[in-house]
C-alpha cells in the first residue's frame, strides 16, 4: 500500500514538473496598490443592466452597480454589496471589466481572493469575448473562472458557456468542494489555464477540472471555437438572481468579495517580467529538495526590512502551519520545514509582505 502511494505521489510530481516547465510569461497584473481602482486597466459597469441591453443583468439580479462600491485599500480590491435603495433597486454592489484594456487569446489567470458570506451572494471572476465574431451570447463563449454562491459556501464552480445564441446556448462545468470549511474564512488561490483546445481550473494548486476536445462546440465554426478568440476579464459581486436566490433574514450586510491580486500570463513572448522579482522587489524560491520526505528548505529574498508571513496550506486550502510571522532584515532568508506530522501529498506555501505576495507548490512523499 505504501509503495502504491509513493508511485502515485511520484506521478503527481512529474505532472507538477511538466506544469512548471510550461513557459508562462507575466503580461498584465493588478496588485491593487494605492487608494483607487486603476482605470488604465479597468472600467466600471454601472446600473441594473438596462443600459447594456440585459435588464437584471440577464439573471433577475437585485443590485444596482455603482463606482462607490468598488474600492482599493490596504493592497486589496474590495467589491462591497450593501442593502440600500438606489436606482430602483434594494441593493448596491460593484462590477468591473478589462474590456479593451486587457484582452487575451489563450492565457493563464491567477488571483488570490476571499468570498462573501450569506444567502443571496453571487461572486464571480470570469471572461467574455471581446469580439463577438460567432454571434451573441453564448455563441461567442463565456469562460467562468470562479463562481461562488453564498448558499453553498464550501463550493466553487468553473463553467464554460458555448453552442449557439440563446436559447440554443449550452454549458458544461463542475465544482470544487471542500471538506466543509467555507471559502469566506480566508484567502484562496484560483488559477485558470487556457491553451489551444484545452482549459484547466485549479484551486490552491489542485487541478480539479480539465475541458478539451468534445467538451464544447460552436454553431458557427469548428473546434476549438468559440474559445479561440480574445476574451477580457470581469469581476463582480451580484445580489440575488435565478441561481443564488434572494437574501433572507440570515444575510448580513455589507458583504465583500476581496482580491489581493490578479495576474495574467501568456505562453512565451515578451512580458512585463517576473512581478515578484522586478515590480514588488521580493522573490520566493522553489523549496529544495522537492519532492521530499523529512526536511526541506524554503528561501526568499526581500529588498527592504519588512514583515513576512509565510504559511503552508494543504491541497484542500486549509492552513496547516505558519512558518514565519515576524519582521526580517533585507536579503536572502531560509526557513526549514520538517514533514513530521504532515500527510504525504501536494501542498502550497505562500509568502506575503507589505509589497505583495507569491506562492509555490511542494510535494511531501
Amino acid at each position: 500500500m505504501r509503495k502504491r502511494a509513493i508511485i502515485g505521489l511520484l506521478g503527481l510530481a512529474f505532472a507538477m514538473a511538466g506544469l512548471q516547465a510550461q513557459n508562462w510569461t507575466l503580461v498584465w497584473a493588478d496588485e491593487f496598490q494605492g487608494d483607487a481602482l486603476d482605470t488604465d486597466k479597468w472600467s466600471f459597469m454601472i446600473g441594473d443592466g438596462t443600459d447594456y441591453g440585459i435588464p437584471g443583468w440577464g439573471n433577475n439580479e437585485l443590485q444596482y452597480y455603482r463606482e462607490e462600491n468598488v474600492t482599493v485599500s490596504n493592497g486589496k480590491l474590495h467589491i462591497t454589496a450593501r442593502k440600500e435603495p438606489f436606482g430602483g433597486k434594494a441593493y448596491t454592489s460593484g462590477r468591473i471589466r478589462s474590456l479593451d484594456k486587457g484582452d487575451w487569446k489563450y492565457c493563464r489567470v491567477k488571483f488570490l481572493a476571499r468570498m462573501p458570506k450569506g444567502q443571496g451572494m453571487w461572486a464571480a471572476v470570469w471572461m467574455l469575448p471581446t469580439d463577438t465574431d460567432y454571434g451573441g451570447w453564448a455563441a461567442s463563449g463565456e469562460l467562468d473562472i470562479m463562481e461562488y454562491v453564498g448558499k453553498e459556501p464550501s463550493r466553487i464552480y468553473g463553467t464554460l458557456h458555448f453552442g449557439g445564441e440563446w436559447p440554443a446556448n449550452q454549458q458544461k462545468g463542475t465544482y470544487f468542494e471542500t471538506d466543509g470549511w467555507p471559502f469566506y474564512q480566508e484567502f484562496h488561490e484560483f488559477v485558470m489555464e487556457w491553451v489551444e483546445g484545452e482549459i484547466r481550473w485549479y484551486i490552491d494548486g489542485e487541478l480539479y477540472q480539465t475541458q478539451g476536445q468534445g467538451d464544447w462546440n460552436s454553431s458557427a465554426a469548428p473546434f476549438p471555437a468559440p474559445f479561440d478568440q480574445r476574451f477580457h476579464l470581469l469581476i463582480n459581486l451580484a445580489v440575488g438572481g435565478n441561481w443564488p436566490g434572494s437574501p433572507d433574514g440570515t444575510t448580513e450586510f455589507p458583504q465583500e468579495l476581496t482580491l489581493e491580486y490578479i495576474r495574467v500570463y501568456e505562453e512565451g513572448g515578451t512580458g512585463i517580467g517576473d512581478l515578484d522579482e522586478e515590480q514588488n522587489g521580493f522573490r520566493l524560491e522553489q523549496n529544495h529538495p522537492n519532492p521530499f520526505s523529512g526536511q526541506t528548505t524554503i528561501a526568499f529574498n526581500i529588498p527592504n526590512a519588512d514583515h513576512v508571513l509565510l504559511e503552508l496550506y494543504d491541497s484542500t486550502g486549509r492552513r496547516v502551519r505558519t512558518l514565519a510571522d515576524h519582521s526580517f532584515e533585507p536579503g536572502m532568508h531560509r526557513v526549514e520545514l520538517e514533514s513530521g506530522g504532515l500527510t504525504p501529498g501536494l501542498y502550497s506555501y505562500r509568502l506575503k509582505t507589505t509589497k505583495g505576495s507569491s506562492s509555490r507548490q511542494m510535494l511531501i512523499l
